[in-house]
């Protein structure tokens, strides 16, 4: 049976920058150190037991950081410098005309730039690739812009846009960071025919039944709806 993704390092990469892995293997330290409950009383979970938020952070696949990267970032994030030492590049400028105009929000800057990714990506015919920063999960100095590529087509390496979010930083960002979720799927299950309509008197008992299940267990979609992935 064929892989769902293959990632695929070049001759001098191979061996030597950190690999892809999956993405349940990045579960954060403060998310394992959680407890489960607040207390003993009834509706005190925490995000711990709720499988939405496990399953976001589980889905997919890791890439990380091929090398060390120095930043050195000024009061207001418009001055950022980089340098590394390893034999190719792995941070580029993006050009900023992409963005001016096009998008205006505070969040993105007018000193874009990318991480430069040395694993080309292959996919089953009729898939693409969801790429979005790791969910959950938020770097506190940068972030990766998401965006959706087909895999099975574009024979290339995928970099990604990221932006910086810390002033006055000073250090170095370690090989084996992780810098993008990227999570495949299948293309036709993008339908672009949708609807919006009033609830039936089926539908509207059936959600009645689901709150009083709950009302009953507080674990009830943890313990009897959720499929373990």
């Amino acid at each position: 049976m064929a892989s769902t993704i293959e990632f695929i390092g070049a001759e001098d990469d191979y061996d030597v920058i950190p690999e892809p892995y999956p993405s349940r293997k990045f579960i954060p330290d403060w998310f394992k150190k959680l407890d489960s409950k607040l207390s003993v009383k009834l509706t005190s979970s925490t995000i711990k037991r709720c499988p939405p938020f496990l399953d976001a952070m589980q889905a997919g696949w890791i890439i990380p950081l091929a090398g060390d990267v120095y930043f050195k970032v000024n009061e207001d994030c418009s001055g950022i410098t980089y340098e590394w030492t390893y034999h190719k590049p792995l941070v580029e400028n993006h050009g900023v005309e992409q963005l001016s105009g096009a998008i205006k929000h505070p969040s993105y800057p007018t000193h874009p730039m990318k991480f430069l990714n040395y694993w080309q990506i292959k996919v089953k015919r009729g898939w693409s690739c969801l790429f979005v920063p790791p969910l959950n999960r938020a770097n506190k100095n940068f972030e990766c812009i998401s965006g959706i590529v087909e895999c099975d087509k574009y024979d290339e390496y995928i970099n990604f846009p990221f932006i910086w979010k810390t002033p006055n930083f000073e250090g170095v960002i370690e090989a084996g960071t992780p810098l993008i979720q990227v999570i495949p799927f299948k293309r036709n299950t993008l339908k672009k025919d949708f609807k919006c309509r009033k609830q039936t008197k089926k539908e509207i008992a059936h959600l009645a039944l689901t709150r009083r299940r709950r009302g009953s267990h507080e674990s009830y979609y943890r313990d009897q709806l959720w499929v373990r992935k």
